[in-house]
């Protein structure tokens, strides 16, 4: 861990690689320990029931001295070393989102293939498990895709961006994605979040964003007809919400133009989204955040792994995410 240049820590990607693979360990002795802990109790079962015969025919004898209980001891001590191993993975979870928080991409000078994308390796690879462990938060599979960006173990990929400038600036809004996604599961508010929300509730637009943000794809047709626009002067200051907003907030614009009248909203926009309506809910509003898509990506391919939570879409319109996000239901 350095400090950079802005001052903030920087997590390398084989510290977080180092603390996710002690993670790894601790959670397979947790599956190790149920396991035996199961055995055990099935057996404690059987001892019990011998126990209490014994009980009872000693009773029956009018016996002075009840036999005692006994075998129970290494289950006991097994439930003892698995509440260990519990705290243990809290404890490393948690330094691992900090990690995640902080973390740099040791990513090689890109290069672009033949089908428009940047493709740069990262040093030092793969990082198996720590970016499985930054899938797993963005409720994705390896490798994972957030806004046209696919991080894989070995390598970062924007697909089909023609340009390599345009293809490092989104390997830094991935890199800034991954800081905010580990903040929001460590229970912090993130400051571009809350400043968009800002504008959004303060702003001349409100009445276009409440509407607008709940969608995932937009285009300024269908908003007009659900506006109930007609005059050309209404579909100026539609347009003007998308053009004007996106100057005030730049980077920080919840919507990406990806066709002359159309706009898609960003995993960042999902996130103003969803935060935006716990804090101001709307009572007919259900939020989800799309799940990111694989899109083709040249040489990277696509290995399987375990999701253990719902899907991200449906795990983003449950209550839960308000604990997730700032501890709370509401302000």
């Amino acid at each position: 861990m350095v400090v950079c240049m802005s001052g903030c820590l920087c997590v390398k990607f084989e510290d977080l690689e180092r603390l996710c693979t002690d993670l790894e360990s601790v959670e397979v002795q947790i599956q190790q320990k149920r396991r035996l802990i199961s055995d055990l109790e099935e057996k404690a079962k059987h001892l019990k029931e011998d126990f209490e015969l014994k009980k009872m025919m000693a009773e029956l004898r009018g016996e002075d001295e009840l036999p005692v209980a006994r075998g129970l001891e290494e289950l006991e001590q097994a439930k003892k070393e698995l509440e260990n191993f519990n705290t243990k993975t809290e404890e490393l979870a948690k330094q691992a989102l900090k990690g995640m928080a902080e973390l740099d991409l040791p990513a090689t000078q890109p290069e672009m293939d033949t089908n428009g994308s940047l493709i740069a390796t990262l040093e030092k690879g793969p990082y198996q498990k720590s970016v499985k462990f930054i899938a797993d938060k963005f409720d994705s599979t390896v490798p994972l895709t957030v806004d046209g960006v696919v991080l894989s173990p070995e390598k970062v990929v924007v697909t089909k961006v023609g340009d390599r400038k345009k293809g490092v600036q989104k390997l830094l809004a991935l890199k800034q994605n991954i800081h905010r996604m580990a903040r929001v599961a460590l229970g912090e508010k993130d400051p571009e979040i809350e400043k968009v929300i800002d504008y959004m509730r303060k702003g001349a637009y409100t009445d276009i964003w409440d509407v607008a943000g709940s969608k995932q794809n937009i285009t300024f047709e269908n908003l007009y007809k659900e506006l109930g626009i007609t005059e050309s002067s209404g579909k100026k200051r539609l347009q003007n919400f998308f053009t004007n907003s996106q100057k005030v907030l730049g980077e920080c614009f919840p919507f990406k133009n990806v066709a002359p009248g159309v706009w898609e909203r960003t995993f960042f926009g999902s996130l103003v989204w969803r935060r935006y309506n716990t804090v101001y809910p709307s009572p007919k509003e259900s939020v989800g955040i799309p799940k990111p898509k694989k899109e083709p990506e040249g040489e990277v391919k696509t290995t399987k792994s375990e999701s253990k939570i719902q899907p991200l879409n449906k795990y983003m319109e449950t209550k839960e995410l308000d604990k997730i996000l700032y501890g709370n239901t509401g302000e």
